[in-house]
């Protein structure tokens, strides 16, 4: 259990803990592949500090699909070897981080007249079995199915048995991938990767990298600039490595790196209420209008579509904050509407929405962006940084495990004394906070946790922070008025609010409500200023804000909240 080690209030021990230290990684970028990174450091005893400009999982990590999957779509284009390293990834995960990682039943139809014949789907299915589950340590939730049509009409009575565009339902390919929070996956794993390292690492975010002093130096060092107090510091360490995302090659122009290595492509996702659509599983589908491959996501109470998958380069070259258009809103409602003819979304149905940017690789050989390949990339500047790019969520250990063999193998670090951290495979550990539903309800049972909560919230705080929820129903023993409803039907309350900014540096609003929660997206937009006003009143007591602080924070949030669902005004 983390106690109190990394906490806003910290700011200014930690930061000069990073002056002080000479590290043997300094990393910079903190999403999800900086922060396997770090944990993989940790378990191999070795130093770091991490840096991230904005908040952790700011860009793509909090604006993903939210999915830890092999990709089914990619067996189409023969890259064998990444689903199977991806599914691999994903069984580990869904085993060692059960209350983050769960099984989502997956279905993928097929239609007289589409694209997708049932052969293929049956072949398909059975392959992405295969792959996953044979010779793996980890296996699979449960095996792929083959349904026929009147199946389905039971299964899932919402979708379409027939369409004037694809003709009657034949069969579906059923299979299991996993859904998660993308966001509070990162912070989790660079809270564990800070507690392992024994507090000898730290990770700060809201700090700027604005100069490298690298080349031929015996000991690299950054310049950064603490955008919280406006300091200028420097921070020492052995190599220093990249995993910016999206922001690579903007950073990589200082270390003199000419060639631009990422393929920006924005992928929008719209929430609407799962009781409108009615679908009990997740679809793969493809759009109708032009065969592109999106998701809809049962998430709960919500469904999820998306993602869009088109190239993002935008005139102001802004890639902090892109938006749901009325584009795409409306590609992804045009298909969903006729395979799912009884829904007739609208705006009105829409909760929330978010888009993101994916980090690919460039290649020459992809025809449209669904092509581009989801491998990863490791590659040196003249200045001697190492930079990791591209890959998926899904894989952040295994790309996160070859940076340090490469370090190793370049002589950049020297191999570990110790046999274990020599092998491949050794940071598959499970995860400090992971914990299984049924062994987190016998606590709460043990210890009556149960009498000032309510079955929502009892889900919920484990599904969101594992054992550290039980720690949050024991503050909630002691004070049950911090386990109230912060929202009525929704299982946000003080306690997690607290315990949030005593363990997750969180300086912000916006880095709780879109980041270490799911409330930015999973609650209606016009309950979002009721929602901001109460949790920034307890941050505004903890941090001891004064008034013109906290006005500040909430319009900053609702602007933010504002953008996103701009294209229903």
């Amino acid at each position: 259990m983390y106690k109190n080690i990394w906490s806003a209030k910290q700011r200014k021990e930690m930061i000069k803990q990073a002056e002080t230290s000479t590290f043997d990684l300094i990393i910079i970028g903190g999403g999800i592949t900086g922060a396997g990174i770090a944990r993989e450091a940790a378990l191999r005893g070795l130093t770091f500090c991490l840096l991230e400009k904005h908040d952790f999982a700011f860009g793509t990590s909090s604006r993903s699909s939210k999915l830890f999957h092999g990709g089914l779509r990619y067996l189409s284009s023969g890259e064998f070897g990444l689903v199977r390293e991806s599914t691999t990834e994903r069984n580990w995960l869904m085993e060692h981080f059960p209350n983050l990682v769960r099984p989502l039943g997956f279905m993928f139809c097929s239609y007289e007249k589409g694209k997708d014949s049932p052969f293929k789907i049956f072949f398909a299915v059975k392959l992405y079995d295969i792959l996953s589950n044979y010779f793996s340590r980890f296996k699979n939730y449960r095996r792929a199915r083959i349904f026929k049509a009147d199946f389905i009409e039971e299964f899932e009575p919402n979708v379409a048995l027939e369409t004037p565009e694809l003709g009657k339902l034949k069969m579906a390919g059923f299979y299991y991938d996993t859904n998660c929070d993308d966001a509070r996956v990162t912070v989790e794993i660079i809270k564990e990767a800070v507690a392992r390292s024994g507090n000898n690492s730290t990770a700060l975010n809201y700090c700027e990298v604005k100069d490298f002093n690298n080349e031929g130096s015996q000991s690299p060092a950054v310049t950064v600039r603490d955008t919280e107090g406006e300091r200028i510091f420097t921070i020492t360490g052995k190599v220093i490595v990249s995993a910016a995302g999206i922001f690579t090659d903007e950073l990589l122009k200082e270390g003199r790196y000419p060639e631009e290595k990422i393929y920006p492509t924005k992928g929008v996702h719209i929430v609407v209420p799962n009781e409108r659509l009615g679908n009990r599983n997740a679809f793969g589908i493809r759009s109708l209008d032009d065969g592109r491959f999106f998701f809809i996501l049962r998430r709960g109470a919500v469904s999820v579509i998306g993602t869009t998958d088109t190239a993002y380069y935008p005139e102001s070259k802004n890639l902090e904050e892109p938006w749901c258009k009325k584009e795409d809103c409306d590609y992804l409602l045009s298909t969903v509407n006729r395979l799912f003819p009884h829904a007739r979304l609208t705006y009105d149905d829409i909760i929330g929405t978010w888009a993101g940017i994916r980090p690919l690789i460039k290649s020459e050989d992809a025809k449209n962006e669904s092509d581009v390949s989801r491998t990863h990339e490791i590659f040196e500047t003249p200045d001697g940084i190492v930079a990791i790019a591209g890959g998926k969520s899904t894989t952040h250990r295994r790309m996160a495990e070859d940076l340090l063999f490469h370090l190793y193998e370049t002589g950049k670090l020297p191999e570990p004394e110790e046999k274990s951290h020599r092998k491949k495979n050794f940071s598959m550990q499970p995860f400090t906070v992971g914990i299984t539903r049924s062994d987190f309800d016998l606590i709460v049972t043990d210890e009556h946790l149960d009498r000032h909560s309510w079955p929502g919230q009892l889900e919920y705080l484990h599904q969101q922070f594992g054992i550290q929820g039980i720690e949050i129903l024991r503050n909630i023993q002691k004070k049950p008025k911090q386990g109230a409803p912060l929202l009525e039907g929704y299982p946000h309350c003080e306690a997690e609010i607290l315990y949030i900014l005593e363990h997750e540096a969180a300086p912000h609003l916006t880095d709780i409500l879109c980041r270490r929660t799911e409330a930015q997206w999973n609650i209606w937009y016009y309950l979002q200023k009721e929602l901001a006003e109460k949790v920034a009143n307890i941050m505004g007591s903890y941090y001891k804000w004064p008034p013109v602080r906290k006005r500040k924070e909430i319009k900053s949030y609702l602007e933010y909240v504002k953008n996103t669902v701009a294209f229903l005004k």
